[in-house]
C-alpha cells in the first residue's frame, strides 16, 4: 500500500457535525444523507467554488462516540456552521482510489492490515482518528476518482 508521511499545519475548518453508530452500514446511510445536507447548505448560503476547491470529512472519537464533519476551509462564518481547528503534526497520508462506496475498504486495509504490519505508531487516546481531503480529482463513484486520508502519528 503506497503511502506518504508528511507534515502538516494546523488549519481551520468549518462545516457540519453529525453522530455515528457503531455500524458501519448505518453510517455509510448517514454520511451519505450528510453529504448531501452539507452540499445543500453550501448552495443555499452561496458559497460556489472554483478549480482549486477542498472539502474534507474528519472523523473523531469524544467520550468513546464517533462524530462525522463536512468541512470546507475556513475563510467565513456560514450560518449554522462550526469551526474547528485541525492540530498540524505529522501525518501519514494514503490515497483512495476509486468509487466512493468503496472506501470502507481501503480504510480497513489502512487499519487492519497495513498499520499491525508497520513501524507507524497512532495515538490510542487521539480524538482525530483521521479526515479525509476532498479536491478536483474527486469525482464522486467513478473508477479514477482520488480521496486522501489523513492519519495523525504519535
Amino acid at each position: 500500500m503506497k503511502y506518504k508521511v508528511i507534515q502538516k499545519e494546523t488549519f481551520l475548518v468549518h462545516g457540519l457535525w453529525v453522530q455515528l453508530t457503531t455500524s458501519q452500514s448505518d453510517n455509510f446511510k448517514i454520511i451519505t444523507k450528510h453529504w448531501q445536507y452539507f452540499n445543500h447548505q453550501l448552495k443555499i448560503n452561496q458559497i460556489e467554488f472554483q478549480n482549486n476547491w477542498l472539502k474534507f470529512a474528519i472523523t473523531k472519537k469524544i467520550n468513546n462516540e464517533y462524530f462525522y464533519l463536512t468541512a470546507i476551509p475556513y475563510t467565513i462564518d456560514i450560518k449554522g456552521f462550526k469551526k474547528e481547528e485541525i492540530l498540524g503534526g505529522n501525518f501519514i497520508s494514503f490515497e483512495h482510489i476509486g468509487a466512493l462506496n468503496l472506501i470502507k475498504f481501503t480504510l480497513l486495509n489502512i487499519y487492519k492490515k497495513f498499520l499491525p504490519n508497520s513501524s507507524f505508531k497512532l495515538d490510542n487516546n487521539r480524538k482525530l482518528i483521521h479526515f479525509e481531503q476532498y479536491d478536483y480529482r474527486f469525482k464522486w463513484n467513478k473508477p479514477n476518482s482520488i480521496i486522501e486520508i489523513y492519519l495523525p502519528l504519535l
